[in-house]
């Protein structure tokens, strides 16, 4: 049986033998919130209900409801991009194989090197989770696409928390005004400050707030992130994320070679 706490999204392990057939409470072991349990009777399932719902569920989940998870992040496809694949007659299979040749290049050259280990593998892309107001996420959610990264967009905090505990991200980029009705970003902050150090260490965390000077390491310091953006300088985020990766990563050099591990 597997329970999902409704203020800390938590999931909870219980065997469904021990467990009573009457109502029962169950204590979160993160956050301590009281959990009610009703547990479905054979009478319920088959009318088609289901007794595992509570009225202090988020969103209108169920307890035994996975939840969702930031999805991929696919960018639109512009009309005048369409209308020139489709006036170029025969050329775009060209262009296809000259990409598949280029990439092909590329892996080889990354996967050498990262035997060597001073490069990520070129076919191991870089996992970006944004949680973004709407007002900033297809902006930096694009280019970071664009740029070969595999990003993920979070609409709402139980989505960001899913993403996060369904796999690695290696970057997570948040905004301040991230889901402010369900206090999104204090709850994916928590989550990153719950990682082993060994795990937060392999996490890139850009914090995107106003009031800050963009790259101001002392900023970046104090709300204890590897990297601050002032929103007016969203814009120029994949380059300010390559630069500060860079040297990320040549500080973790000597680490990295050690676990014979790849870097961010």
């Amino acid at each position: 049986m597997v329970l999902i706490c409704s203020k800390c999204e938590a999931r909870l392990q219980l065997d469904e033998a021990k467990a009573p057939s009457r109502p029962f409470t169950v204590r979160c072991p993160k956050c301590q919130t009281s959990v009610n349990v009703q547990p479905a009777t054979a009478a319920t399932v088959e009318a088609g209900t289901s007794d595992a719902a509570t009225s202090d569920a988020p969103s209108g989940r169920t307890l035994f409801e996975r939840p969702a998870t930031a999805p991929r992040f696919t960018p639109p496809v512009e009309e005048s991009e369409t209308a020139s694949v489709s006036q170029a007659g025969t050329l775009p299979g060209l262009n296809d194989l000259a990409k598949l040749l280029a990439e092909a290049m590329r892996q080889s050259d990354g996967v050498a090197a990262a035997g060597r280990g001073r490069t990520r593998p070129a076919w191991d892309r870089r996992k970006v989770l944004v949680c973004a107001s709407p007002a900033y996420r297809e902006v930096i959610a694009r280019p970071l696409a664009e740029q070969d990264y595999d990003v993920f967009v979070a609409e709402n905090m139980a989505q960001g928390l899913g993403r996060m505990r369904e796999e690695r991200m290696d970057i997570i980029i948040l905004d301040a005004n991230f889901d402010p009705l369900e206090q999104g970003v204090a709850f994916i902050t928590r989550e990153v400050r719950l990682l082993r150090p060994s795990e937060r260490r392999r996490l890139f965390f850009v914090y995107l707030t106003s009031g800050v000077r963009t790259m101001d390491l002392h900023a970046a310091f104090l709300h204890n992130v590897n990297l601050v953006m002032n929103p007016s300088d969203v814009d120029q985020l994949p380059e300010a994320l390559e630069v500060s990766l860079r040297h990320y990563n040549e500080l973790y050099r000597d680490f990295v070679r050690a676990l014979d591990i790849a870097p961010i």
